[in-house]
């Protein structure tokens, strides 16, 4: 089996940017794939990584989930689809629903979203919506 491993950007990879970068390399030189799973429109998230040095990270390997469509189920539909076996978010919503392993990044309020090395001059985070569709 090749593990696969999905992160999110905004609140996980934004904010702690040097352990994750570290950890996604060490998963793939051991033979794991990583994805990159977040609810960002697709040039943006793309242009964030490339500006923050996650460009390892094929861009086939960056999925783009639709939140307008499936609420917070959205990533999990990605998770599905991909075969992914553990998630990282902040979330809750995203990591619930899922049949993968969901690692939830508590909030720490000491630190913010986003590291002072993170740039963010393409990102605009934030969610306009929080509950799950009924």
């Amino acid at each position: 089996m090749i593990l696969k491993v999905g992160f999110d950007i905004g609140g996980v990879i934004s904010k702690y940017p040097a352990e994750f970068k570290a950890m996604m390399q060490a998963l793939q030189a051991g033979g794991a794939e990583v994805f990159i799973i977040t609810d960002m429109p697709r040039e943006t998230s793309l242009r964030t990584l490339q500006e923050n040095g996650f460009e390892f990270v094929p861009g086939d390997h960056v999925l783009n989930a639709d939140y307008d469509a499936h609420g917070e189920d959205c990533k999990a539909v990605l998770l599905k689809e991909r075969g992914i076996h553990i998630h990282v978010d902040d979330l809750p919503g995203y990591c619930a629903h899922t049949d993968a392993i969901s690692l939830f990044l508590w909030p720490n309020t000491e630190k913010p979203y986003y590291h002072d090395d993170f740039k963010t001059e393409s990102v605009t985070f934030g969610r306009s919506k929080k509950s799950r569709p009924r």
